[in-house]
């Protein structure tokens, strides 16, 4: 549907007008009138007109005052000005605007009924313009994109020699390079736990599942972090290239602000997982390089993270881990184990557990029950169940000295805890085992 407006100061020439257009013919448009100026004015102040028929002499506003103040309001909008003998020569200055018909008055309201569907005639002709332009710049956007990928892909496999040189180049040939050539990337690469089918659905399956993931990661690192995903072309792992976005005002030191930087995205990628669970249904496992490389050596790290993805260390689903983990998931559970019980006096966290192994919490936490079967906090409480076992059965140390040597902070707090467990107090499970005794 089309607006159209008329404004004249002769009510006799708006009023036969708007009677002409309000039914539309063959049409359908949304017709208003005013008489003067001024009227037009706060018309147009409150909606957006396709079409000004306006009389070229009006008092107060006349239609060139009116046409100066439209264009800038609604550049779009086409202007048909009815004039008569006397304002040929006024009129045809108007043409400077562009945009701009003028009919004599007493060529009657065919002529300008004619006038309009002419209008309306190239209005459609520019929208189709417009459209074709919008959609050969999303192809360009779109082909920009995919050679991007195609040339980080062959960087990435070592069919392109991969240095700050390549990166320049990409940034200069204007593919919407986001990554920045001078300075160091972080490499993750992914894939989907469970295979798609191999078949053509299968196939666009997989495409779709990949571009929400796609998706999903630019949403989450957003805030803090620049990357590009490669895709396989196949069924293969993808890849992430990521930068750290430019720091504003004064930055941290270079070191601590890289450590920044490598948590968030192996904090990031254990959301991105829990995402692709909750929207895709599917769970994506990851492995993440624990340092920022240069641009010469994303091939060779590349490579080898999607080496460790494919052995598929420590099995199970929703694997993250990094690249400096210990190679057998035994010496793992065996290192948190040891650790454990050598520091059963302290306050023992799951992040000091996974900066021991190398691993996300969150997927320590799920390794380990899947290794054990049991949590870390269920393990963790048995041990110093055990322990504390052990110690009430020599009637030689305090309970006190118990609750401390366990990391309890208090008599009270491993009393408490204590018989919840077993259903004794520290001092009745004691004095059983001396009656036993």
């Amino acid at each position: 549907m089309y607006t159209l407006l008329i404004v004249d100061d002769e009510p006799i020439i708006a009023d036969g007008l708007y009677e002409e257009f309000k039914d539309g013919g063959e049409r359908e448009m949304d017709v208003h009138r005013v008489y003067s100026g001024k009227g037009a004015l706060e018309l147009l102040g409150r909606m957006k007109v396709d079409i000004l028929i306006s009389d070229i002499r009006m008092p107060g506003l006349d239609g060139i005052g009116l046409l100066h103040r439209v264009t800038r309001s609604w550049p779009s909008c086409r202007v048909i000005f009815l004039t008569g003998y006397k304002e040929f020569d006024y009129a045809h200055r108007a043409m400077e605007y562009g945009a701009v018909r003028y009919i004599l008055k007493t060529e009657g309201y065919g002529r300008v009924r004619e006038a309009v569907e002419q209008t309306i005639a190239e209005i459609e002709r520019s929208l189709r313009a417009e459209a074709l332009v919008a959609e050969a710049e999303e192809r360009l956007r779109a082909l920009q994109e995919t050679t991007l990928q195609e040339l980080l892909a062959a960087a990435l496999r070592g069919e392109m020699e991969a240095g700050a040189a390549l990166a320049e180049e990409l940034s200069l040939l204007g593919l919407g390079m986001p990554l920045r050539p001078a300075e160091p990337l972080w490499l993750a690469v992914g894939r989907f736990d469970a295979a798609f089918p191999p078949s053509p659905s299968g196939y666009m399956a997989g495409k779709a599942a990949a571009e929400t993931l796609r998706l999903l990661a630019e949403r989450y690192f957003a805030p803090l972090v620049t990357g590009v995903m490669v895709a396989s072309s196949g069924a293969g792992p993808m890849a992430w290239l990521m930068q750290a976005n430019p720091a504003d005002g004064e930055s941290e030191p270079d070191e601590r602000r890289e450590a920044q930087t490598g948590l968030f995205i192996r904090e990031t990628l254990e959301t991105i997982q829990r995402a692709a669970k909750e929207t895709l249904g599917r769970t994506v496992s990851f492995v993440v390089g624990t340092e920022a490389v240069v641009w010469e050596r994303i091939g060779e790290t590349n490579r080898s993270l999607a080496l460790l993805l494919e052995h598929r260390w420590g099995e199970g689903a929703e694997m993250l881990r990094t690249d400096k983990q210990e190679d057998r998931s035994h010496e793992i559970v065996a290192n948190v184990k040891a650790y454990v019980e050598a520091h059963l006096h302290e306050d023992i966290s799951l992040v000091r557990l996974a900066d021991l192994v190398h691993f996300n919490p969150t997927y320590l936490s799920r390794f380990f029950k899947q290794q054990t079967g049991l949590n870390l906090s269920e393990f963790v409480q048995n041990v110093r169940l055990e322990r504390a076992r052990l110690q009430l059965a020599d009637p030689e140390i305090r309970i006190n000295d118990i609750a401390a040597s366990l990391g309890y902070g208090s008599a009270s707090n491993f009393a408490r805890s204590f018989k919840k467990l077993t259903g004794q107090a520290p001092q009745e499970y004691r004095d059983a085992l001396q009656v036993k005794k």
